[in-house]
C-alpha cells in the first residue's frame, strides 16, 4: 500500500478515513515520516510510517463487498457460547476491522436479537454486546458508503435488507 495522500484506508476499529498528510517529525527521538489520518467524525490520527503499513489495510473491495451481503444473510445457528466469550469474539473482530468479519458480528447479534425471547429485558444482547453490535454497524456503514459512493444511512439500508435475506 503506498499510503499517498488522499489514498482512502481503514484503521481497525477507528474504520475508514483518508491519509490527509505525510509528514517528517523527530519521534522519540529519532526522524520519521508520519501519516496523518482523518477519520470520520472528525477524528484525526498520527503512525510511524512502519506503523501504518501494519496497521491500515485499503477499503474494502466489490469482491469483499459480495462476501459481506453472503455473510449478512447467511442463515448461521445462534450461538450458545456464555456472553463473555461471544463478547470476548466480536471485541476481537471488531478491534481487527475486517470487512467480513464486523459483517459476522452484525449478523451474529443480529440474530440473536430477532430468534431468542429477552428474560426480562428488552434486548437479548448484554449492554456490552450491543454496543458492540452498534459499533460494528457503524464501522461497516461507514466504509460501505465510501466504497459504494453512499451515504451511511443508504449502508445501513442496504445492511438491513441483507440481515433480512436468508441462504
Amino acid at each position: 500500500m503506498r499510503l499517498a495522500v488522499g489514498d482512502m484506508v481503514v484503521y481497525g476499529s477507528h474504520g475508514a478515513g483518508h491519509v490527509a498528510a505525510r509528514e517528517r517529525r523527530v519521534v522519540l527521538g529519532k526522524r520519521q515520516e508520519v501519516i496523518v489520518l482523518a477519520l470520520a467524525g472528525g477524528l484525526s490520527v498520527e503512525l510511524p510510517m512502519e506503523r501504518a503499513h501494519r496497521l491500515l489495510r485499503p477499503l474494502a473491495s466489490e469482491a469483499d463487498m459480495s462476501r459481506v451481503q453472503k455473510t449478512l444473510g447467511a442463515d448461521h445457528a445462534v450461538s450458545g457460547d456464555p456472553w463473555l466469550k461471544r463478547r470476548r469474539d466480536s471485541q476481537a473482530k471488531l478491534t481487527g476491522g475486517d470487512a467480513i468479519e464486523l459483517a459476522e458480528v452484525i449478523r451474529d447479534s443480529a440474530r440473536r436479537e430477532w430468534t431468542l425471547p429477552a428474560k426480562g429485558t428488552k434486548s437479548q444482547l448484554s449492554p456490552g454486546e450491543r454496543a458492540l453490535f452498534v459499533k460494528a454497524r457503524e464501522l461497516l456503514s461507514n466504509e460501505i458508503a465510501l466504497v459504494r459512493g453512499v451515504e451511511p444511512a443508504e449502508a445501513n439500508a442496504w445492511i438491513d435488507e441483507q440481515l433480512t435475506r436468508t441462504g
